[in-house]
């Protein structure tokens, strides 16, 4: 028998800089929700079904997009509105706030377990050439070249911390704060800091 899901709210986020200066001045990023809408509880039976309902968003997020970018329907070049659509998604929560889906203006769509392809290539490619690539530098001495690919690379395991953080949350078992904490070696209570999404 195919699973059910049942989506009962929907969160449309807009990507912020981080409040904390030093934070923000290398990249870290924040969701933040800006609007929520209640939808119809009816079940979803299986994957394909979620799948369906899931991408069905994509037009009312591009309008929402397009809406926080220029609220008062001033028309834009189509690559500030594709900017505008890389900086929102939807989160499409359950009754118990469990994350279902994630999607984006740009019609990617994830989903509990699925790591984001475009982040999964950018790991690949740090690993791959990258980290090398910083190595070389430091033997060079070459020491800016070095510290700016550092910088570079740091954002990238920041956007996997974040990633791999939402699916331990948002999965259909969710990892407790504790053993987060603990994976991390910080106190739960400082988790805020590291985790963008919410359990609730």
């Amino acid at each position: 028998m195919a699973r059910q899901f049942r989506p009962e709210r929907v969160e449309y986020d807009v990507l912020t800089a981080h409040p904390d200066a030093a934070e923000a001045a290398v990249g870290v990023t924040l969701w933040a929700t800006a609007a929520v809408d209640a939808v119809d509880p009816a079940p979803l039976n299986g994957m394909d079904a979620l799948k369906d309902y899931v991408l069905a968003m994509v037009p009312r997020l591009r309008d929402f997009a397009e809406h926080v970018t220029a609220p008062n329907g001033e028309a834009h070049a189509p690559a500030l509105r594709y900017g505008a659509y890389l900086s929102v998604r939807a989160m499409i929560r359950d009754k118990s706030g469990l994350a279902l889906a994630e999607v984006y203006a740009d019609g990617r769509a994830l989903f509990p377990g699925e790591l984001d392809a475009d982040l999964r290539g950018r790991i690949n490619g740090l690993v791959n050439v990258g980290l090398p690539m910083v190595t070389r530098a430091v033997d060079q001495g070459a020491y800016e070249n070095a510290l700016e690919s550092l910088m570079k690379a740091r954002g990238v395991l920041n956007a996997m911390l974040q990633a791999v953080m939402n699916m331990a949350v948002s999965g259909p078992e969710p990892v407790s704060r504790e053993r987060l904490a603990a994976a991390l070696h910080v106190q739960p209570g400082d988790l805020e800091s590291w985790y963008t999404g919410r359990t609730s």
